[in-house]
Parts: C-alpha cells; sequence; structure tokens
C-alpha cells in the first residue's frame, strides 16, 4: 500500500502532472523522462528515443523515491520524497552516473523553490522565493561561479542576473564594516545599480548565448583579520580579479574589482567590470589603490611594486615556517618603497595603516619575530603634532603586536594581558579624540564590564565613547551598555520581532519572571551549560527567551538546530551591530537579562550558568520564605 500512495503521489510537479495509480511503469518511465531541471544552465543525460526504449524504473530500497536507469544501467533521473509526506520534493537529474542538478521543493507545495547544481556541474545554490523559475538570491556561489555569471549577464545585456552577484545593501551591513570604509564599498554599491548598461557597452561582448567562460584570473584570495578601525570580522576576499571570456570572435579579460565572501561558499562583487587596463587596477580592502584615493592615475613604478607586494604575500602560506619571517621582510620592504613614491599624502597615510596592519597581521601568526622593532620606529615616525589619528592607528597595531609577542614568548600570560590593558588605556586617553581612540575606549569598557564586579568602571568608559562618538555607530553601541548597565529597578521597554518576523513586546510578559538570554553561534557551548540551569527553574515560573545575534538567518538557523532550543527566540540580522545588540550594548555573548513579574529589570548583566544559578536561587529562596 506504501509503493502504490506513494507512486500515485510522486511525480506531483508544478507544471501539475501526477501519475494516476493505475498508470503503467513504462508510462510513468516515459513522463520521467519528460522532465527537465527548472533552471536550464545545466548538462545531464538525456537519452536518445532508441535508448529510451531500454530504460528502467525502481523504486528505490528505502521506498520513498523512484530512479530511472538508462540502457547501461546509469542513473539518469531520481524523484524523492525526501520528507516522508507521500509526495515528491527533491528531482535529480545525472551526468555520467553522477548527480549534476536538483530542484527542490522545501515548503512541500508542490513547486520547486530551490536549485542546487552539484559535483562536476559546480557549487551553486539559489533561492526562488515566489517560486516562478527565476532564481532570487544566491544561497551558495563560489567566486569561480560569480565571474561566469558576470560574463553571461554581460554577454546577455542581463542586469537582474548580474545584481544577483553584487554585494546587496543587507549583505552590506553583515560584513561589519567600519564608517569609513562602509561608506567607500555603499559608493561602489550605488555605481553598480546605475552603471551596468554602460559596462555593457564596454565590454562589448558579442554572439549572446555563444559566449564562453573560460577562468577566473586572480590570486590566492586574502584574510583581512578583524580590527576595531576597519572591520569587526575576519574579511575574505579576491583583489583586482579578472575573468577571461570569448565571444567566437575575440578572447578578452574583464577586470572585475574586488569579490568579497560573505559566507561559506556564498561571494559577492563591489565593482563594475571592465576590460581589464594594467595601469588601472583596482583594490578596496587589501591594498587601497591610488585610483581611490587621488583622481591621478597610479604611476607605472607603483602599479609594478603594488603587484610585487601582492606576489610576495601570496607565496608566504606555501613556505615552511623557518622561511616566512624573512617573505614578510620583503612584504614590509614594498610597502615603505610604496610609501615613498606614492603622489598625494592620503595614499601615504592609507599605506602606512597597511603597514602597520601587516605588521601586526604577521607577528600575530608567530611568523615575525622583528615586529615590535618595526612597530616602535614606525610609530616614532609618525608620532608628531597635526598627525594625531594615524599615530592613533600606528600605536594602537604597536600594542597588539607587542602583546602577540609577550604570549609568543612563554611568559606569564597574565601578566601580558595586564600590560595590554595598561597600554590600551594609555593610548585611548592620549589619542582620545582619534577614531583608533575612541575605539580603544570602547575595547576597555567591554573588557572592564567582563572582569569588574561593579558597573563603575565600565560605565566610566562606555559614557566616553558616548559622548566622543554621538551620534556614530560606536556611540549608539555604548548608550546601548549604558541602558542596560542601569537598568536594575526600571522598567526598560523592548519591542524587536521573533526568528519568524513576528512582533514581540516584553511588556506582553509582565507578571511572569523573564530571563533574556543573547547568544550566537561561538557561545553554543556557553549556551549548554545555561540550558541546564533555565530548564530547572523553568518549573518554578522563569520564562526563557532566546535573543540571537548571529549576523544571517541562515546562521541563525543553524545555530538553534544545533543548540536545541526550544525557547521562543527574538532575532534580526546583523550580528553584534544589529538593532537588538546596538539597544543593549551587547559585545560580547552570552549575556543574559533577568525581568521580574513587576516588569522591572532585576538583574542587567548575569554572564555564565553560575551567577544565573546564584541568582535564580536566592529569588526562590525569598519566594519560599
Amino acid at each position: 500500500m506504501r509503493i502504490t500512495i506513494f507512486v500515485c503521489l510522486l511525480f506531483l510537479f508544478s507544471i501539475g502532472s501526477v501519475f494516476a495509480q493505475e498508470s503503467p511503469l513504462r508510462t510513468q518511465l516515459e513522463q520521467g523522462l519528460s522532465y527537465r531541471p527548472v533552471q536550464s544552465d545545466v548538462t545531464t543525460d538525456l537519452p536518445s528515443e532508441q535508448d529510451a526504449k531500454q530504460c528502467e524504473i525502481k523504486v528505490s530500497d528505502d521506498k520513498r523515491g523512484l530512479i530511472i536507469l538508462g540502457p547501461q544501467k546509469n542513473t539518469l533521473r531520481v524523484f524523492s520524497d525526501a520528507n516522508g509526506d507521500g509526495r515528491v520534493d527533491q528531482w535529480s537529474y545525472f551526468q555520467n552516473g553522477v548527480e549534476v542538478y536538483r530542484d527542490i521543493d522545501s515548503n512541500g507545495n508542490g513547486k520547486a523553490d530551490q536549485y542546487r547544481w552539484l559535483n562536476s556541474a559546480g557549487t551553486r545554490w539559489g533561492i526562488d522565493a515566489n517560486e516562478d523559475k527565476t532564481i532570487d538570491y544566491w544561497k551558495e556561489i563560489s567566486a569561480e561561479e560569480i565571474s561566469r555569471e558576470i560574463v553571461l549577464a554581460l554577454a546577455q545585456n542581463d542586469v537582474d542576473r548580474f545584481l544577483r552577484v553584487t554585494l546587496s545593501d543587507e549583505e552590506l551591513k553583515e560584513l561589519a564594516l567600519g564608517e569609513s570604509l562602509n561608506n567607500s564599498v555603499t559608493k561602489k554599491i550605488a555605481a553598480i545599480k546605475t552603471g551596468f548598461a554602460a559596462a555593457v557597452q564596454s565590454v562589448a561582448l558579442k554572439n549572446g548565448n555563444a559566449v564562453e567562460w573560460y577562468q577566473l584570473n586572480a590570486v590566492l584570495p586574502g584574510v583581512v583579520p578583524s580590527n576595531d578601525r576597519s572591520n569587526r570580522k575576519d574579511l575574505f576576499v579576491y583583489e583586482n580579479a579578472m575573468v577571461t571570456a570569448g565571444d567566437g570572435e575575440k578572447t578578452v579579460q574583464i577586470a572585475l574589482g574586488t569579490l568579497v565572501k560573505i559566507s561559506d561558499n556564498n561571494w559577492r562583487t563591489i565593482d563594475l567590470p571592465k576590460i581589464y587596463d594594467e595601469n588601472q587596477l583596482s583594490y578596496t580592502f587589501i591594498l587601497p589603490a591610488a585610483a581611490q584615493t587621488s583622481s591621478a592615475p597610479a604611476s607605472n613604478e607603483v602599479v609594478a611594486l603594488m603587484n610585487e607586494y601582492q606576489e610576495i604575500q601570496s607565496q608566504i602560506p606555501k613556505l615552511p615556517a623557518d622561511q616566512r619571517p624573512a617573505k614578510h621582510k620583503e612584504v614590509i620592504a614594498r610597502i615603505i618603497q610604496i610609501i615613498a613614491k606614492v603622489s598625494t599624502e592620503e595614499e601615504r597615510e592609507n599605506w602606512i595603516r597597511q603597514l602597520a596592519d601587516t605588521i601586526m597581521d604577521a607577528t600575530s601568526r608567530n611568523e615575525f619575530p622583528d615586529g615590535g622593532e618595526q612597530m616602535e620606529t614606525l610609530f616614532k615616525t609618525v608620532n608628531k603634532p597635526g598627525n594625531e589619528e594615524l599615530a592613533a592607528h600606528v600605536r594602537s597595531r604597536q600594542i597588539m603586536t607587542d602583546y602577540y609577542l609577550s604570549m609568543q614568548t612563554g611568559g606569564d600570560d597574565m601578566r601580558a594581558y595586564s600590560k595590554w590593558l595598561e597600554n590600551l588605556e594609555t593610548m585611548a586617553t592620549e589619542f582620545e579624540k582619534t577614531e583608533a581612540g575612541i575605539e580603544g575606549m570602547m575595547q576597555l569598557a567591554v573588557y572592564r564590564e567582563m572582569s569588574a564586579r561593579s558597573a563603575e568602571e565600565p560605565l566610566k568608559w562606555y559614557t566616553k565613547v558616548a559622548q566622543l562618538a554621538a551620534g556614530k555607530p560606536l556611540g549608539e553601541k555604548a548608550k546601548g551598555a549604558i541602558r542596560r548597565l542601569t537598568a536594575t529597578g526600571k522598567e526598560i521597554p523592548f519591542q524587536t520581532t521573533d526568528a519568524a518576523g513576528k512582533p514581540f513586546d516584553i511588556v506582553a510578559l509582565k507578571g511572569k519572571l523573564v530571563l533574556l538570554c543573547f547568544w550566537d553561534a561561538s557561545s553554543v557551548s556557553s549556551l549548554a551549560l545555561i540550558k541546564p540551569v533555565v530548564d530547572k527553574f523553568t518549573e518554578t515560573g522563569l520564562q526563557p527567551v532566546g535573543v540571537n545575534l548571529d549576523a544571517d538567518s541562515q546562521t541563525m538557523k543553524t545555530s538553534v538546530a544545533k543548540a536545541a532550543l526550544s525557547w521562543t527566540q527574538l532575532y534580526t540580522a546583523g550580528g553584534l551591530e544589529s538593532p537588538i545588540a546596538v539597544y543593549w550594548g551587547i559585545s560580547t555573548p552570552p549575556c543574559m537579562i533577568l525581568y521580574g513579574k513587576d516588569g522591572k529589570v532585576i538583574q542587567p548583566n548575569i554572564q555564565s550558568a553560575d551567577e544565573l544559578q546564584q541568582i535564580m536561587t536566592g529569588i526562590t529562596n525569598e519566594v519560599t520564605n
């Protein structure tokens, strides 16, 4: 009976085809072979009319799918009921016996809403939210496939196809860039939205669908480590990427500029494509090109040095550990040469910042023991009146470099940590009106909050940041921390949305003991300790509400599943820069806020399971007595 029902329902699809219960297997086979991938951009095995007569159809071993085999017993199609509800929700297509493409119905309505390319066909995973057979956005797409999509979009004058692989405004927020860099990328995105037609004319590919993609041309991708000034998350990027394509008449190299990874196997472009010109290289995150800071083109000499710098840097990961310090010296030497030859003061400052970041990064990897001396020399060079912003940036990197070296020498870790905090406070005080100084104060506030018994010390620094960065993201985050740390005994309003997008208002829970637990993927292990304590007191009336701070919804869903939480989950995109995190000033999850039954905050800064246990035991004892 199971197989009969399954065969009857198996081929429900968006075109409305249903196999009747009494339909013979031969008819089912013919109808199965008539199916094609929703997305045409894939090559699958399609038997000839003669070969089709020798094909076979059989039920899968688990009784939840039908398999179509070719004359050589090679798999051609598999139609599956992946979720066990008696309806097909997965249509798989094969080439040479290997699955290369899959249509997926994730919501059980009989229509494909996801498209995946697999194995030799690539790694693309497209989402069709409105089920109109057109991809709305890419859940996964590699840098190579991005370059191919750009070529085909240019050849077919398809602006929608191009915009699907460009960084969106929402994705830009998830990169967590600093104000200056965020503004720069925002301008690039704005240019993309209006400049595609001109890009099509400039590249001038002919013959439309006959255009061929050959390869992505780029050096190894680079990682820009997270830092307080420009990016609060690690950035993985290709700089000055190119793609080679042909249209039957000519082979062309197209400059793509910068490609940036937004999540695992998911990349985006932030530049308009153009015909490659070696005198107009394009960088955004790793190499601040002269063209971005000056109206004059970069000199050939500077461009050559930039290329040497990038090439040497790309060699380092491949070398044995004992050879890396020497290569780092070569990289630093090239940057110093560039600093001496750039034409504007703005370019010079950008490259000095790059030099400081490079030295710090090499030292953090335990690959550059000379980092301390190099940083000391650099700071002495830039620490001059009127040069406070640049000097503060270098000094902040010097402090971290010294800390890394102290940790690597096998000394007292606590002494190294204390020295770093001491140096950070001195720097933040000396350069309090600079961007690096203000960011240093924010670091101090966060670390003091984690370690101090009282809120007095962190509040001192949060208040300074709120004043000095008023109206800026960092200032708003500091205001949120002040709101949280001074919330005891107050009815603090809190309105947001849950993970499904439904409104949430803390007022609706008045009359209950409510625990807001702020967490993200990085704190799942800590949550495993908190959850049993919560479960224990849930029996006595505690109402837990999870507040997830992951950057994107997919990571949030994965985290919730991994943590096995049944609590209500609140969520807005943006991670630690999301509206929720900013409102409460959350920088280091997990963190918990306990509301009393009267709607007032009892404890605004619970950081561990032990602390929660102690507080809840005290409340329970009070009620019992």
